[in-house]
């Protein structure tokens, strides 16, 4: 009678190798010769819109009372919009917030209720960058409370990223010839193209890496607003520039 446990042993013994047989090779080793390449682009744009958030924001004890001088820095800001002659559409308005306003906590002291505020944030879009340091000088004189952020801004962004990517697609053709070139061969072909990222950014801040297609589609500056405007002819708003990176993988001829 066969030991049935040296039986089992012998066909799993057998049983490896035919496993093994159906390993498959990574699917990204080339059935054919290739080049692979990057490509990389920059454009550079100048900017013909400004962006203004601002933050109009009042704590009072009386609600009332904050509330109104709120709604009199926000009427002030419609004004100004309307001289300066900015489309309707290109103002925004948010939703008045109020709550209750307390005291930063101090070691001697704990926080402690000192009034309501009151908050409406307004966006305006300035499409003449000629007149910006105009118009912020004349929105503190008005008293806006809080020029929270200036964002100089392309309004064909889409256009200059499209450029940016067929530049790039030449640069990385134009490596292929040069690579194979050297071997004495042509390239054939495209049979893969990847966007490895485009990027948007102040030229003159450190690059973004986040590889996001779409990261930021703006310069945005920081300052003092206040400062600002005492400085007339102060700020200049520089270029954007746009990256475009790609991998392209050509046939070898």
């Amino acid at each position: 009678m066969r030991n049935p446990l040296l039986l089992a042993a012998v066909i799993f013994t057998l049983s490896v190798p035919a496993a093994a047989q159906f390993v498959r090779l990574p699917d990204a080793v080339p059935d054919r010769p290739v080049v692979v390449v990057s490509g990389q682009a920059e454009v550079m744009v100048a900017p013909d819109q400004v962006l203004f958030r601002l933050e109009s924001e009042n704590v009072d004890p009386d609600l009332k009372k904050a509330k109104a001088r709120t709604d009199e820095e926000g009427k002030k800001i419609l004004e100004l919009t309307h001289d300066y002659k900015i489309e309707p559409q290109n103002v925004q308005t948010s939703y008045i917030r109020i709550s209750k306003h307390f005291t930063p906590i101090t070691p001697s002291q704990p926080s402690r209720f000192d009034g309501y505020s009151v908050k409406q944030t307004t966006t305006i879009l300035l499409t003449d960058v000629s007149r910006f340091e105009s118009l912020l000088s004349d929105l503190v004189k008005a008293g806006v409370s809080d020029v929270s952020d200036v964002t100089f801004r392309a309004s064909q962004m889409r256009k200059y990223m499209d450029q940016a990517r067929a530049l790039a697609m030449r640069a990385a053709r134009e490596k292929a010839v040069a690579l194979a070139g050297e071997v004495r061969q042509g390239i054939g072909k495209a049979i893969s193209i990847t966007e490895s990222g485009l990027t948007v950014s102040s030229a003159y801040e450190g690059e973004d890496s986040s590889g996001s297609n779409y990261v930021r589609n703006a310069s945005s500056v920081d300052f003092d607003p206040k400062a600002a405007s005492d400085n007339q002819g102060s700020i200049a708003p520089g270029m954007i520039s746009i990256v475009a990176r790609v991998k392209v993988t050509f046939e070898l001829n």
